[in-house]
């Protein structure tokens, strides 16, 4: 009796806070997804984080199903049902929908939070500058991505400064040893990935000398 509680406790083990902020990616995923109405996403977001707490709860591993197909329409229901509190009956995008129609393999949408999670982690290592010039050009904040000449006008530098932080942070996330357990999940880890970074690394190396740019000879 007391395993069965505990297999009906959630997925995996630990305090219930650690195992939710686990499946973060994938209530984000479900969120942008799915049709909102008037609910804004920070709403959402909340409203699919209660789905997640209750998936948690009711789910059961010995019944053989995978964590992310119980948790993803227990997720949707929850962003669903706050839409149609907030949204007038009639909208043409809510109106009549009671249930969200189910558009993608859960096994693909988990695999998806594993490599944003993964890329999160890695990101999160750059130095403060670099980081906050990456996260927000690819809205990696959960906010609408950013352009790099606006970060520059931001951060008051120019936008050749901004381009060369960039590119110089993107070239060090890329370097194998960091990058090994995202390219692991994406699948990039043949020997000219591997090539392709080190000859970043050199250009990068060269401009930062000053030496000209090398040109590839045509037969």
């Amino acid at each position: 009796m007391e395993q069965r509680c505990r297999s009906r406790a959630g997925v995996g083990g630990g305090p219930l806070d650690e195992r939710l902020a686990a499946h973060e990616g994938l209530v984000r995923l479900v969120v942008r997804r799915q049709q909102r109405g008037a609910l804004s996403f920070a709403d959402a977001l909340h409203e699919g984080r209660l789905g997640l707490w209750r998936a948690l709860l009711g789910y059961d591993r010995e019944r053989g199903t995978r964590f992310s197909t119980y948790a993803v329409p227990a997720i949707e229901r929850a962003v669903w049902r706050a839409v149609a509190q907030v949204t007038p009956a009639s909208n043409a995008d809510v109106g009549g929908v009671a249930e969200p129609v189910w558009w993608e393999d859960p096994a693909e949408l988990l695999h998806r939070a594993a490599v944003q999670a993964a890329v999160r982690a890695l990101v999160a290592e750059l130095p403060p500058g670099p980081r906050r010039i990456v996260v927000a050009h690819h809205g990696l904040d959960g906010r609408a991505p950013v352009s790099l000449a606006h970060l520059g006008r931001q951060l008051r530098v120019s936008r050749q400064r901004v381009h060369a932080v960039y590119r110089a942070a993107l070239v060090w996330l890329a370097q194998p040893a960091r990058s090994r357990v995202v390219r692991e999940l994406v699948g990039r880890q043949t020997r000219t990935d591997y090539q392709r970074t080190v000859a970043r690394e050199r250009r990068l190396a060269r401009m930062r000398r000053g030496e000209p740019r090398r040109r590839r000879c045509r037969s």
